[in-house]
């Protein structure tokens, strides 16, 4: 398509997460830059989403509606992401002789190897890789399968909204297309750092995506998608363990999970704080350990390489002393990253800053 030499691209992006629906106005610039120029963040209605589904469009169109009211988005060309607990994604060793056809083999290896029906799934595929192996060709993909009426139903709240669909995506492509891009990081003076850092492999990287329900396991090598895991744990489960244990309300709660943290508390520390802090911490002991997994799994069956460092995005990641307690329990450096962080973004001034932590999806699936 034609397009004039100054053209810029507005887009309206919407995450629609089990806590919060986050709602993005955005210029993609000639350069490829991304300019914020609106958002606007509001609270997923209750009982609305069920394993990625959406179970109430009504609602949620809803509550998208005031958004885009109250923040004064204009923008009709849209985007949107689907929550991550129903997206199945794999890879897979696929052996290929001449001639035969990419698509097909694919499509059996799915049959044969991922619990879903194939008529009723999205299945997309990227190789990722072709190599030799005994003077047999093998290809790397990695599938994603979504069900096509759960694609539907996100779908649905576009067009209810009088909106362009432009497309439907899941977050590993959004984190994907963000961590393509050139990432600012402060080095911390830790130990660890300063001994190790340079002798680590830097092309193979996780981010960690700490969101409300889930824990979201990215891997990337030379910064294209390799791996994805979502763990069914996220930081609304601190908040429930502390509040059932305790017997306190849930939004005390998690004022008391916010100012403690898992930080290492200091000689002062109360008894309250302490078994807080024991009690967030035998939860992400257990994430810890399937983080873990996942990245054993794919150094040994995905055929890939040692995770050379972390970079941690999403609400969860903001507690106190997650990164220090997973760069010690993991032994990789461990860097957090906000929307900033990111080369290429830029934000309208006088918007609020303090929250771009929770726009890193919807921002990505601009790009």
């Amino acid at each position: 398509m034609f397009k004039l030499p100054f053209f810029k691209n507005s887009l309206l992006s919407i995450d629609i997460g089990f806590r919060n629906i986050k709602v993005v106005e955005v210029i993609v610039e000639k350069n490829k830059e991304i300019f914020i120029k609106n958002y606007g963040i509001a609270s997923t209605p209750r009982d609305c989403i069920k394993n990625g589904a959406i179970k109430d469009v009504y609602k949620v169109t809803n509550e998208i509606r005031k958004v885009i009211i109250e923040n004064g988005i204009k923008s009709k060309n849209a985007k949107i992401v689907m929550s991550g607990t129903n997206i199945i994604s794999r890879v897979f060793m696929i052996d290929k002789a001449p001639g035969q056809d990419i698509d097909g083999l694919v499509r059996d290896t799915v049959k044969n190897n991922m619990p879903i029906n194939t008529d009723e799934h999205q299945i997309d595929y990227k190789v990722l890789q072709q190599l030799k192996e005994n003077d047999i060709t093998k290809v790397k993909v990695f599938v994603t399968a979504v069900a096509k009426s759960i694609i539907k139903s996100y779908i649905d709240i576009l067009l209810e909204l009088g909106l362009k669909p432009v497309s439907v995506d899941i977050p590993a492509n959004s984190t994907a297309k963000f961590f393509n891009r050139d990432i600012r990081v402060i080095e911390s003076e830790s130990w660890y750092k300063k001994q190790k850092l340079n002798k680590v492999n830097q092309d193979t990287f996780a981010v960690l995506d700490f969101g409300s329900e889930t824990t979201i396991v990215n891997i990337l090598k030379d910064r294209v998608l390799e791996f994805n895991k979502v763990i069914l744990s996220g930081s609304s489960n601190l908040e429930g363990l502390v509040s059932s244990n305790l017997g306190i309300r849930l939004d005390e709660a998690e004022r008391l999970k916010k100012m403690y943290g898992i930080a290492k508390p200091d000689i002062n520390a109360s008894e309250l704080q302490i078994k807080i802090q024991h009690i967030m911490k035998d939860n992400i002991d257990k994430v810890i350990r399937q983080i873990h997994q996942c990245f054993e799994f794919y150094e040994k069956r995905c055929y890939g390489s040692k995770i050379g460092k972390i970079y941690v995005i999403g609400g969860g990641s903001l507690l106190k002393g997650l990164r220090e307690y997973l760069e010690d329990t993991l032994d990789v450096p461990v860097y957090p990253v906000g929307l900033l962080s990111i080369d290429g973004v830029k934000i309208n001034h006088g918007l609020d800053g303090d929250r771009l932590n929770f726009l890193i999806n919807s921002v990505g699936i601009t790009l």
